[in-house]
This record gives structure tokens, C-alpha cells and sequence, in this order.
């Protein structure tokens, strides 16, 4: 796609408009390119500087365009953009002169938008089109009929053999039927750079140039072109000049087009493309990385090479490849790869068999191109795979290390779902002798599919090799990620890509085995159960007795007791014998968090047994009694009684920068009451970006690149079509909180997350429209520090309560505060 901005200068800065322009595949990418081409050239935008920020116009088609990706001075003194922020007309002083400022005013060739006869070049024939960058110095996206009908006359005029050739040339290099539109103009142009468009020219010249730049970098082709100009690159000679100058050496005679003369030095270089087969494989099989050309000194020492029927190893790396129809058909990129995976598999210093060359070549043309890499691993490691095999979900099922795992555990996907559940439960343990309450643990989670185990199986699973993975490097992966990874897949699958590293599986590092938080000395054999816990295997084994006992302790509950709400009466235990002080003393932080599915149990009903989650608190000596009840439901018009009001509101926010200035997308809020977790009127507007930037919000990059990383759910929260203004959102929040605050506006305390973020982003917000705060400072309340004094007390349960709704979303991050806050808030005030 074709990116054209504006840079317009500021009145103050007395400094002239300027243009650039750029082609992108996508809108992101061109925005980075952006901020690169501008900072290479020394323009600072925004708030303060010399120019604006860059506006995105309509592509303009003009004969006159600058130079793409060039910061253009001259563009805005010859057209002018109009009121509609997007076309481009030519100034009427250009129309009227004909120059401004000594410029001649270009002839305009098409308007998309004002011309109804333009049609798009890229829907052209190739005829056509190479006829229309044959006679174009600008590149062209769009054409008049008039243009359309010329040059397809032009292509059909057979004299035209310029032209001719260059079709013919096009049809033998399919690399080129890839190139976008505007990279064809670029090679057009290119070729009547080397080829004269007045002069004869075979068609084999023009199509080995084609080639050279069709698969050259981009960076390297003006060089390329240079080089050719230069004649670096001698043309095929025709049968009258073949004989003069070319050296009559066995090793140097002419291949393919390859013409080694007298007068060539080390600054000659010859193209790859251009030589046979076997000289191609074993330029990529010299080279540690891909390379296009050659010298003459390298050239010489891959024929001497092909020659050399003693090396064992190159005759069977040339006999292997030649014996398989798809390798032969590889270009220089695909050629390059697979010797890079012959030099991996079969070690040079070492005698290999013909027969296993060709069988790795023929199973590598076969396979995959996304599983070469993981065939490479199978072979180097002896594991001689006839294919690489996949589970319905993508995983690579062949293979498998199963030298440290029990060996009453086969190794399969059932196998990793157990580590997985087991790598996800808070307590440490012996990981390759499981304690069998832990174990029975894993298979409930397993079974019933609990968070964050469900994310965990389902990335884990998509990886490719996970199965070769020893055990301690799946639980070292798991332990190590952030608590909130599992929320979102892209980030997690990305975290397993960058962090999923082992050398050697068979015997796991001692720092694997840390962060593993392998424990040796707690294992099955020295597990504290009774008798019956141990043996039996039924329903009530894996009831209460197996959820409070671990190694002998019983263990704190904190259960939910309907209604959304929660009991925090045993929240520790206390330590009733020496004899299970020392196992109270492993379990010290695992608590245990009581779920059940019934809500409707009034708050003085007894307690539910159900599964568990960890509620992470470190007091093991202490013992609560208080039965109190705390709502951790998602708070959604959690009151009966609709008059009920409360003093305490919770906000969150979403927005485009971590500074005071940064612009608001979304406003959450709602009332509540920390010491019971009920919750009241609730509080939720998208802002448009437009708006919050045009009060004075500076968007932060590093933000803006997270919310382009983040889900796409959570990225639609941003661009609503009922996004309100910025000031309306305000004034809504002001109105939202005088009707529902129980004692007006100056009592209301506004919880926020973080002393520099919620809080400040919204009274800065509120400066910047003019719009009062409703709210004292003195009531300002911080998230962050109420979360502290739990850790302090040994209460966190932010990562444990069931996240509900979309994360992001500014009311979702709101009633989820609310839950956490509420319970750290019962547990410091409860004595």
C-alpha cells in the first residue's frame, strides 16, 4: 500500500511544509517507517517542535512525485492539499504561470478521487504495465484510458523488440510475477539503466539481470545496478565475440552463461544464478551465510571442489542432490538452506554413507518447510526420523525424551498435561517423585479443566518438540512466567517461544532444577497422610481429607459460601502437635481457596467442600476465628436494594501513555464497600482518541506498541463506534458520581491503580477540558499500596480470584480491583 503524509511546519518555526511518501505492506509497519525516515532526517513533531504531527493524505498521481521514502521540500510549493484533509490539486498559481518558484507546474495525469476515467494500473495486463513503466520516469498507480490504450498498442507492436524482450525475459523469471507494483516500475527502470532502450539487447541478458535483482535485497540492488553498468557483470557473448578473451582453462570454461575472461580481477563478481546446478549447491555449501555472487578466486575453488572425486563428502552431497527432482528445483535461498542442514547433520571430519545422504535429502525435500528445523534436531541427535509427526493440535508428537520422567508415567500428551497441572499448583515438591496428595491434585485440575492450566495445555501443546522437553524445563517454564500470562495468548505463546530453552534434555541444569523449584526432600516416600488417605482412591480420599491434608497439616481454607461470598474463618492453621510442626513448615505459604458452584446458600450456611485454588498467605501459627463474609463476585448490580449507596469508588482507566499527559480511551468506575465486597452503580464510557488528543493528550510508543500486541478483543475496546468526547465522558463521571456517591461528591474516596497513573491521568484530564474534579485530593486512595499491606500480612490473592470479563477493559479491571481490595481490606481490619 501507498503511505503519502504531510509534515506541516508551525507558523512560529518560519520553516517550510514538507512530504513524504512510501510503500508498506501494512498500516503498523508504515507508521515505524515513519518515525524512522523522520528522525533520520531530523524532524521532531508534536507539541513544542517545528512541525506538526504527520497527517495521512489520499496518494496523489502526479509525473512529478518526489523520491519515495525522501522528505520533500518542493511538493507543497507546487500543489496544495485541500479542505477535505486528503486530495491534492495543483496550486492555481502553477495553473496560471506555469513555474513556481522556477519549478515547471506538472502536467496532473490522474485523480482517483475526481476522475472517473483513471483505472488502476495493478489490474493491468504485465504487457501493459512493463509498457507503462517503460515509458514513465515517476512511478504510476493509476492511468487515463488514453494511457491504457497506448500502451497496449504498444505491447502489441511486435517491432517494438525492446519491449518484446523484456516480456520474454519476464516469463523466464517467476520471481518476478511476485514483485508488487511499484517494485516492477523499479526493476523497469532498472533495466533501461543497464540496457539502452536504443540499442539490441538478447533476451538472455536481460533475463539474468532480472533474476540478479528480483532475488537480491533490496539495499543491494542500486549497487547491483552499478555493478552492471560498471560491467563487473560481463553479457553473454554472442557466437562472433564468444571465442575473444576468454581464458581456455578446463575449470573456467563458459557455464551457463558464466564467462570468465582474461581482464577479470578480484573486483569481479559473478552471479550465482547464472552458473549450473552444481556449482550453485556448492557456492551455498562454501558459505556460512547466503550470498548471491562470487568472486573469481571462489569460483575457482568450487570447481576445483566439484573436480575432486577423492572428498567423499562433497560427492555425495552432489550425487544426494542430484538425485532428488525438488532439491534441483530450489532457488539460491532454498539451496543455501539445505546445505546449511546437510553441514548440521553430517559432520564433515566424519565418513558418511551415500545411502543416509540421500535418504535425510529426500525426507527434507518432503517435509515441511516449518518443520526442517526440528527434523535438523532429530537427525543431529541420531534419531534418524522418517518424518516429523503432529497431534491434531499442531505439536510434534515424534521424538521424546523420556530418560527423567517416572517411569510408571508414560511420556505423551497426557504425560505433559499432568506436568502442567502439576507446574501450575503453588507448593514446592519433589517433581520427579510427586507426594500423592499433590499428584491426585493435578488430576482434578486436569479433569476439570481449571485456569491457568486450560491456557497453559493449549499453548504448550501448539509448540513444536514440547514432548523433548525434560521435566524440570516445563516447570521451570511455568513458574518463572508472570501470574498474568496465561490471560493472553499471543503473549504466552510468545513467552514459550523466547523462554522454552534446553541444551540437554536428558540431564536438566542445576539452575533448570531451581527454577523448577524442585524440592527433594518432599517426595511420596516421606508424605505425612493417615493410612487411609494413602490407600484409598475413591471419592471421599479425594475429598476433604485430601484437600486439607497435605503431608500430614491441615490445611487454611478460605471458602466461598454462596452468593459470591467467601469465608475467611481458618485462613491459617494452628500448630497443634510437634510432630507436624516440621510438615506445617514446608507448607507454609499454600492455603488453600475453596470454590464451589452453588450461589445460592445464604452467608450463615455451612461451608462446601469444592475444588481449589491457592490463596497465597504466609502465617502458619495463627489462628482466625472470625466467620465473616466477603463478596468476591464480579460485582455486576450486586444489590438488592437499588437505593443502596456507597462512599468508596473504584476506577480504572485505559490510555495511550503512562504520563499525566497521556490521551483517555475508556473510563470505568464503580461504588463499593470494602468491607464486604458488595458492590453498587457501576460506570463505563469509551473516549474517542480524536478528542482526548485534541485537549492536549500525548500518546506514549511503548504503549501504543502494547495495545498492537495485545488481544484483538482488548484493542476493539479502543476504536468503538460509541465513542463519546472526551469532555462529555467527564461530565458524565461528574454527574455519575453526584447521583450515587452516600455522602456527595467531597466525601467520595476514589481508589485508583497507582499513585501516578488512574487518579492523576483524570485530574489532568479534567485541567486540560476545564471541567471541574468532583473529587478532593485529600481522597485520593492507591490500589498498589493496599496490595503491599496484604503481601505484608501475607495475604494475595489478586492473581488467585477468578478473573471475569475482558482484560483491559476498563470496568472488568475495576470490579476485579474492587474483589482484591475488598478481601486485603477484611483481613487487616477483621481484629
Amino acid at each position: 500500500m501507498e503511505f503519502f503524509h504531510l509534515i506541516k511546519a508551525t507558523q512560529k518555526s518560519g520553516k517550510e511544509d514538507a512530504v513524504i511518501w512510501f510503500t508498506a505492506k501494512s498500516e503498523a509497519r508504515a507508521n515505524l517507517q515513519l518515525d524512522v525516515e523522520l528522525e533520520d532526517a531530523g524532524i521532531e513533531t508534536g507539541r513544542g517542535k517545528d512541525y506538526s504531527k504527520p497527517v495521512r493524505t489520499d496518494f496523489p498521481v502526479y509525473d512529478d512525485l518526489p523520491e519515495e521514502s525522501t522528505v520533500d521540500y518542493s511538493w507543497c510549493k507546487r500543489y496544495e492539499l485541500q479542505d477535505d484533509g486528503r486530495t491534492w490539486l495543483p496550486k492555481a498559481a502553477a495553473e496560471s504561470t506555469g513555474a513556481v518558484d522556477n519549478i515547471a507546474a506538472p502536467e496532473p495525469i490522474v485523480k482517483v478521487e475526481t476522475t472517473f476515467e483513471s483505472v488502476p494500473l495493478e489490474n493491468r495486463t504485465p504487457a501493459v504495465r512493463f509498457a507503462v513503466h517503460l515509458t514513465s520516469d515517476k512511478y504510476q498507480s493509476h492511468i487515463t484510458k488514453e494511457q491504457q490504450l497506448a500502451a497496449s498498442e504498444m505491447s502489441l507492436d511486435e517491432g517494438n523488440t525492446y519491449l518484446q524482450n523484456l516480456l520474454l525475459a519476464k516469463n523466464d523469471i517467476p520471481e518476478v510475477a511476485e514483485l508488487c507494483l511499484n517494485a516492477e516500475w523499479k526493476l523497469v527502470q532498472a533495466i533501461k539503466q543497464v540496457f539502452a532502450p536504443d540499442e539490441a539487447h538478447k533476451t538472455e541478458n536481460i533475463a539474468a539481470f532480472m533474476a540478479d535483482w528480483a532475488k537480491a535485497d533490496a539495499s543491494d540492488r542500486n549497487q547491483l545496478v552499478e555493478d552492471w553498468c560498471s560491467g563487473k557483470f560481463t553479457p553473454l557473448k554472442s557466437e562472433s565475440t564468444s571465442d575473444i578473451g576468454v581464458i581456455a582453462v578446463e575449470d573456467l570454461e563458459p557455464d551457463n552463461g558464466i564467462q570468465i575472461d582474461e581482464n577479470d580481477d578480484e573486483t569481479t563478481r559473478y552471479p550465482v544464478v547464472r552458473m549450473p546446478f552444481r556449482k550453485q549447491l556448492l557456492a551455498q555449501f562454501t558459505a556460512d551465510e547466503l550470498r548471491y555472487h562470487i568472486t573469481r578466486e571462489e569460483y575457482e575453488g568450487i570447481s576445483a571442489l566439484e573436480m575432486d572425486t577423492d572428498n567423499s563428502y562433497v560427492q555425495n552431497l552432489l550425487l544426494a542432490a542430484e538425485n532428488c527432482e525438488e532439491v534441483k528445483g530450489y532457488d539460491t535461498k532454498d539451496l543455501w538452506r539445505y546445505t546449511d542442514a546437510i553441514r548440521k547433520v553430517f559432520e564433515q571430519e566424519k565418513r558418511h554413507e551415500l545411502a543416509l545422504v540421500l535418504q535425510f535429502t529426500i525426507i527434507w525435500a518432503e517435509t515441511d518447510y516449518i518443520d526442517r528445523g526440528l527434523l535438523v534436531k532429530e537427525w543431529s541427535n541420531g534419531n534418524r526420523v522418517s518424518c516429523i509427526q503432529r497431534t491434531e493440535s499442531g505439536a510434534n508428537a515424534g521424538g521424546g525424551n523420556q530418560t527423567d520422567r517416572n517411569p510408571d508415567l508414560k511420556h505423551d500428551l497426557d504425560t505433559l498435561d499432568l506436568e502442567i497441572a502439576l507446574a501450575t499448583l503453588p507448593m514446592d515438591f519433589n517433581i520427579y517423585d510427586i507426594p500423592g496428595g499433590v499428584f491426585r491434585r493435578a488430576k482434578e485440575v486436569v479433569s476439570k479443566k481449571e485456569s491457568p492450566f486450560k491456557e497453559w495445555s493449549k499453548a504448550l501443546r501448539a509448540t513444536p518438540g514440547v514432548l523433548d522437553y525434560s521435566r524440570a524445563a516445563i516447570f521451570a517454564l511455568i513458574r518463572s512466567a508472570h501470574p498474568e500470562y496465561y490471560l493472553y495468548p499471543a503473549r504466552l505463546s510468545g513467552y514459550i517461544n523466547a523462554n522454552l530453552t534446553e541444551s540437554n534434555h536428558s540431564a536438566p541444569s542445576e539452575e533448570t532444577l531451581v527454577a523448577a523449584r524442585h524440592n527433594p526432600g518432599v517426595s511420596w516416600t516421606n508424605e505425612v497422610v493417615t493410612d487411609s488417605a494413602v490407600e484409598t482412591d475413591g471419592p471421599e480420599a479425594s475429598g476433604k481429607n485430601e484437600k486439607a491434608q497435605i503431608d500430614g497439616d491441615t490445611q487454611p481454607v478460605l471458602e466461598k459460601v454462596g452468593n459470591g461470598l467467601f469465608s475467611i474463618e481458618g485462613l491459617t492453621t494452628s500448630n497443634t502437635t510437634a510432630d507436624h510442626a516440621n510438615t506445617a513448615a514446608e507448607y507454609v505459604d499454600n492455603v488453600q481457596l475453596e470454590i464451589i458452584g452453588n450461589d445460592e446458600i445464604p452467608n450463615s450456611s455451612a461451608l462446601s467442600e469444592g475444588p481449589e485454588e491457592s490463596l497465597s498467605c504466609t502465617s502458619a501459627t495463627e489462628t482466625y476465628s472470625s466467620t465473616a463474609a466477603i463478596n468476591n463476585d464480579s460485582g455486576h448490580h450486586n444489590h438488592a436494594d437499588t437505593e443502596l449507596r456507597y462512599t468508596h469508588l473504584m476506577v480504572d482507566i485505559e490510555s495511550l501513555g503512562k504520563k499525566a499527559d497521556s490521551p483517555i480511551v475508556s473510563i470505568g468506575a464503580v461504588f463499593f464497600d470494602p468491607s464486604t465486597g458488595n458492590t453498587g452503580s457501576e460506570f463505563y464510557k469509551v473516549i474517542s482518541l480524536e478528542s482526548s488528543m485534541a485537549s492536549g493528550g500525548v500518546p506514549d510508543a511503548s504503549t501504543i506498541i502494547f495495545w498492537l500486541k495485545a488481544s484483538p478483543e482488548a484493542r476493539s475496546e479502543l476504536v468503538m463506534d460509541d465513542a463519546i468526547p472526551l469532555d462529555d465522558a467527564l461530565l458524565q463521571l461528574n454527574e455519575f458520581i453526584a447521583e450515587n456517591a452516600a455522602n456527595g461528591p467531597d466525601s467520595v474516596q476514589v481508589w485508583g491503580n497507582g499513585a501516578t497513573y488512574d487518579n492523576v491521568l483524570l485530574e489532568a484530564s479534567y485541567d486540560r477540558t476545564g471541567i471541574p474534579c468532583p473529587w478532593k485530593f485529600w481522597n485520593n486512595r492507591d490500589v498498589r499500596t493496599i496490595v503491599e499491606l496484604g503481601k505484608a500480612v501475607g495475604c494475595k490473592p489478586r492473581y488467585e480470584i477468578p478473573f471475569e470479563g475482558e482484560p483491559h477493559k476498563a470496568i472488568s479491571d475495576a470490579l476485579h480491583q474492587v474483589k482484591y481490595v475488598s478481601v486485603i481490606w477484611q483481613r487487616l481490619t477483621e481484629h
